[in-house]
């Protein structure tokens, strides 16, 4: 990651008060490595399950509703932010009108992060809180001193400028609330303007789901069926490690290679149904994932989990009966069995 533009404002607002004021940095934060250090915390705590997608209403801006698209258009041409100083306190000032109306929100450090990756350029705007910690002086003694609170994100969003200025239509802007009440990650959507926000876990398991259902239409034998699924798997993982969006034709793609085009056809028939109604991107999150390799299920009793593909094996299932017969249990398992 190689951050470009970096600059940091304020925004003092207390929980009950309508009125909020804006402390705007005069120029850029310096790229030093206390800037690199604080970016790496918030692009790890950013990766973490909890995020939402979706792509701007209005990608062009318009003098209704958002204003961040439309600040983006002004500012961000040929891949460089002509003035990246007055874009941060123009959205910071958008903001503030998205925050002031909520008596219950509270202020916070307000971070605008431009950095490319990969030849992409990225946007981060990022809520930060502040909280008390304890220093130790020359003399080692202690004293109250205020920090960035990094154990947890508050909100955040990322938005993929050349997917957006391209008019890609997939989703290019992904943001989570971390542990945000309800009425802040409300205005906090509004104030990016975004349409119709998917929450990757949701999207992740449709996957899951899809793919269960493309065996079954296909009456894909047991262990053909498992080898299918965890392939789509290690896509998902591959993608999700490198914070990429996964292609759903990438998946049909597979499907062609393992089995035909009519069969690539009929996977993305499904994926289009009504049921999925599956976007052609997706972000993954990687604990979504587990239903494609695991079996899982349990009672107020019973607890049972096992890797799909001992199903066959060690494992096998009447269907009559409804019966599941374990042939090789673990040994911890059954060394506390025969000391009954």
């Amino acid at each position: 990651m190689s951050i470009t533009n970096l600059i940091v404002h304020e925004i003092q607002k207390h929980d009950g008060e309508r009125k909020a004021i804006l402390i705007a940095r005069p120029n850029e934060n310096p790229v030093d490595a206390q800037a690199e250090a604080l970016s790496e915390q918030v692009t790890n705590l950013f990766n973490r399950s909890g995020m939402n997608t979706g792509r701007f209403s209005n990608p062009e801006g318009s003098e209704e509703g958002s204003q961040l698209p439309a600040l983006l258009n002004k500012h961000f041409k040929e891949n460089v932010f002509e003035d990246f100083e007055g874009f941060s306190k123009n959205c910071a000032a958008e903001y503030l009108k998205y925050l002031e109306p909520v008596e219950e929100a509270e202020g916070g450090l307000l971070w605008f992060n431009h950095y490319e990756l990969h030849d992409t350029h990225f946007l981060y705007i990022v809520m930060l809180k502040r909280k008390q910690g304890i220093g130790l002086g020359a003399d080692l003694s202690l004293s109250q001193v205020e920090q960035i609170e990094m154990e947890k994100l508050h909100m955040a969003l990322r938005i993929n400028l050349n997917a957006w200025r391209a008019g890609d239509e997939g989703r290019y802007i992904a943001f989570r609330f971390g542990r945000a009440p309800k009425h802040e990650s409300e205005y906090f959507t509004q104030f990016i303007g975004c349409d119709e926000p998917k929450v990757a876990a949701k999207e992740t398991r449709k996957l899951v789901d899809l793919t269960s259902a493309f065996c079954q239409s296909e009456g894909l034998p047991t262990k053909q069926a498992n080898d299918f699924k965890r392939v789509v798997s290690e896509h998902c993982q591959s993608k999700a490690e490198e914070r990429e969006p996964l292609a759903i034709q990438q998946i049909a793609n597979e499907v062609e290679s393992r089995f035909s085009i009519e069969q690539a056809n009929k996977f993305l028939e499904i994926a289009s149904s009504e049921t999925f109604q599956m976007e052609k991107e997706i972000f993954v999150e990687k604990a979504a994932l587990k239903k494609l390799t695991r079996l899982s299920g349990s009672s107020r009793a019973l607890t049972l989990s096992f890797d799909s593909e001992l199903l066959g094996e060690s494992i096998s299932f009447n269907a009559d009966t409804g019966t599941l017969t374990i042939h090789e249990l673990p040994k911890s398992l059954l060394k506390q069995l025969q000391s009954l």
